[in-house]
């Protein structure tokens, strides 16, 4: 019964800050998605998402050729 109150005080705490969906933010992804600039998706990219006049706008980071050269060296080990 202690924890129940315990719970109930829970409620009224600090809450997590809400993350602004219009500024880029990192997004991983299950499904495949569309970037905005029409590229194919790279594997080893981060991708980046916003919700900008009311769809989701998708982006990804472009790979250099040196994590193009660690990402081979990794899967051969």
């Amino acid at each position: 019964m202690t924890q129940d109150h315990l719970a109930l005080f829970g409620l009224f705490g600090p809450r997590a800050a809400a993350t602004d969906v219009s500024l880029w933010h990192k997004y991983n992804p299950i499904l495949p998605v569309r970037l905005t600039d029409g590229a194919s998706l790279n594997p080893s990219g981060q991708i980046w998402r916003r919700f900008y006049l009311g769809e989701w706008e998708y982006k990804q980071d472009p790979e250099t050729p040196d994590d193009c050269e660690a990402a081979n060296v990794e899967e051969t080990i």
